[in-house]
């Protein structure tokens, strides 16, 4: 039943569809040249022969499927690969590290003309989708049109669970649809099983397959020139709330150590504001370009795509979404650099992930931001110990596994060459 209200519902938006994302334009979070894609029209050409279309959503799926995509690539019954992603971040991350025969498109509004548009047109072999991203009209459809689908790195939450739950046979509908699901951790994969996916099978995480990106070195020496002298705590993917308790645990130990100085790097830098008072003035943003100065204590990095180099100069490193009931953001990144790596409790999206990092004694659970400027006081004067090299074996060695089981997943349901 709640099939066909969403059905309906989507149906009824179909005329307004264009005002929406004529907002969405004028907001810029969408590409006015692109988007008929949005419609499900085409913005490249299909070649003949088997496509396999994988869909991510945020930047880390993007990320984390980029690996893999390599990996595609080498199969001869494969003659083109399309990604498709929801945002304008995503694609240009996507746009500037694929090539030959990948392609990008942004996935169409999950109206029901616009996602037969998408399916008749691209009529993908195989439908693999990274995560968790359900699409209730895109998913069925490409059931009745005989897709195979499977999920990949696929994750999922207990509230998120519990929220299906709560609709059993909703959920039976749309996730008995897929093939096979690849988890990432065992708890995703007893839920993907009670939903309704017959075949579920724990792989590994994919996102342990990725590289540390190249880094700058012009840009690195021009920040460790401007930041000259000062201890540095990078604060990274930081949510509303986390920037006020950084800020407060700032100040507190630069009374003793005026030399302290803390880089926010928020989760979603385009951010309104960021800090409870509007009124301090000494908190200098990146896009700004001033000057560092003595009484500065925080520097808000408000642009995209530097936290690697940031990581690369920190002395101590705080992931966030994890003070606040968020879950937490993904610390592999970060794991590159072989520096310690604190975090809040709140942790439930990556427990995997850093159950293998405290293996690797890189970790340290912070419950509360008093707790931070204790473990940062501490260890004010020591030098930050790193193992950059040996960091970066244990992580391949985790993504090599990944890869390995996944794509072995990937080959069994791979059509024969046309």
């Amino acid at each position: 039943m709640i099939i066909y209200i969403y059905r309906f519902i989507t149906n009824v938006f179909y005329p307004f569809s264009g005002i929406y994302l004529w907002i969405r334009i004028k907001k810029d979070k969408e590409i006015k040249d692109r988007i008929k894609e949005r419609y499900g029209l085409p913005g490249k050409k299909r070649i003949g022969g088997n496509l396999i279309w994988l869909h991510a959503s945020s930047i880390g799926e993007s990320l984390s499927i980029l690996p893999l995509v390599d990996e595609i690539k080498k199969r001869k019954n494969i003659s083109q690969i399309l990604i498709t992603t929801g945002t304008k971040t995503s694609s240009d991350l996507i746009n500037d590290r694929i090539s030959g025969n990948v392609i990008h498109q942004f996935l169409p509004l999950d109206v029901p003309l616009y996602v037969s548009n998408f399916l008749d047109y691209w009529r993908p072999s195989l439908a693999v989708f990274v995560e968790s991203e359900i699409w209730p009209n895109l998913i069925i459809e490409a059931k009745k049109k005989g897709i195979n689908q499977i999920i990949v790195n696929g994750r999922m939450t207990s509230q998120t669970y519990t929220k299906w739950m709560n609709y059993p046979n909703t959920a039976k509908k749309i996730f008995s649809c897929f093939k096979v699901c690849c988890t990432q951790n065992s708890d995703s994969l007893l839920f993907f099983e009670k939903l309704g996916i017959k075949n579920c099978q724990f792989t590994g995480n994919l996102k342990f397959t990725s590289s540390p990106k190249k880094i700058d070195l012009k840009i690195k020496n021009e920040l460790k020139k401007k930041f000259s002298g000062r201890r540095l705590l990078v604060a990274a993917s930081t949510h509303p709330g986390e920037e006020d308790e950084i800020y407060k645990i700032t100040e507190e130990i630069r009374k003793k150590n005026p030399d302290f100085l803390t880089i926010i790097i928020p989760r979603h830098p385009n951010r309104n504001n960021f800090f409870t008072n509007l009124n301090i003035n000494n908190i200098i943003t990146r896009s700004s370009k001033e000057k560092i100065k003595k009484n500065t204590s925080v520097y808000l990095v408000d642009t995209f795509g530097e936290l690697h180099i940031f990581y690369s100069i920190a002395d101590f490193i705080f992931i966030g979404g994890s003070f606040v009931d968020h879950g937490g953001q993904n610390p592999i990144e970060a794991a590159f650099y072989g520096k310690i790596i604190n975090h809040g409790k709140n942790i439930q999206n990556f427990t995997d992930v850093y159950s293998v990092l405290n293996q690797m004694n890189i970790t340290n659970q912070v419950n509360n931001s008093n707790q931070l400027r204790h473990y940062i006081v501490s260890n004010y004067s020591k030098k930050p110990k790193t193992s950059k090299t040996e960091n970066l074996k244990k992580l391949q060695s985790e993504g090599k596994s990944a890869m390995k089981n996944v794509t072995s997943i990937i080959d069994q349901h791979m059509p024969k060459k046309k």
